[in-house]
């Protein structure tokens, strides 16, 4: 009897103590390792982007400065076709030591394509004319030929001598016309031998220029001769 009473006893406070484990059990808080009580809940945190340094609108750009004028010569015009169609001779009258320049065209504007001597005697071949500039195609001196190809020079740096029609009156004048045509008026008579300078030409008449007048001369009456005289 005794030893039933102490098991029902010691059955009460093994039951009393599972209660009270229970109660405490429930009632403590569990457990939780160091690492999650440390680490905080995550979160999806937008990365805050970096802010863009603000640029400057950069100066404009300076007005380049316009190019500096060429120095260059401007390009010569075409050479002209000559106005008039002309077949005689006459020499250099230039006295310039440089030479006479023998142009791409009838005008300083064209380039020197040549230059022709003027120390020595050179008679030229005149084939055309353009107002008061001819276009010669040969230019010889007692030696050589002086011209390397056909160009224009101009007409009262070439000149003639005169003679006369009459070969037999030596004293006989050389008589300038007003028209090329023998059947023109007379513009002048001059003395034989005279050194005319040329202004025109057409065909194989020369329009010259003698002291204080000028006029046409006839082919008969043109010498092209540089170093003697004509009948």
């Amino acid at each position: 009897m005794v030893w039933m009473r102490w098991e029902r006893g010691l059955c009460g406070s093994a039951i009393a103590s599972c209660l009270w484990l229970t109660v405490a059990c429930q009632s403590s808080p569990e457990a939780t390792s160091s690492s999650e009580a440390t680490t905080p809940p995550s979160e999806d945190v937008a990365e805050t982007p970096e802010p863009t340094p603000e640029t400057t609108p950069s100066e404009a750009a300076p007005t380049p400065a316009p190019p500096a004028p060429s120095n260059t010569a401007a390009t010569a015009p075409a050479a002209a076709t000559p106005t008039q169609s002309c077949s005689a001779s006459a020499f250099i009258v230039d006295t310039d030591p440089a030479g006479l320049n023998v142009r791409g065209g009838p005008s300083s504007e064209f380039a020197v394509q040549d230059t022709l001597p003027t120390a020595a005697p050179v008679e030229v071949t005149i084939v055309g004319a353009t107002n008061e500039w001819f276009l010669i195609n040969e230019a010889w001196s007692e030696e050589q030929q002086e011209l390397q190809r056909p160009g224009w020079v101009y007409a009262p740096l070439l000149g003639v001598s005169t003679t006369s029609l009459d070969i037999n009156d030596p004293e006989a004048p050389t008589t300038l016309y007003a028209e090329p045509d023998g059947n023109a008026a007379v513009a002048a008579e001059i003395p034989k031998y005279s050194e005319v300078t040329l202004l025109g030409c057409t065909g194989n008449w020369l329009q010259v220029e003698a002291p204080e007048t000028t006029g046409w001369l006839a082919a008969g009456e043109q010498c092209s001769n540089p170093v003697s005289t004509c009948p």
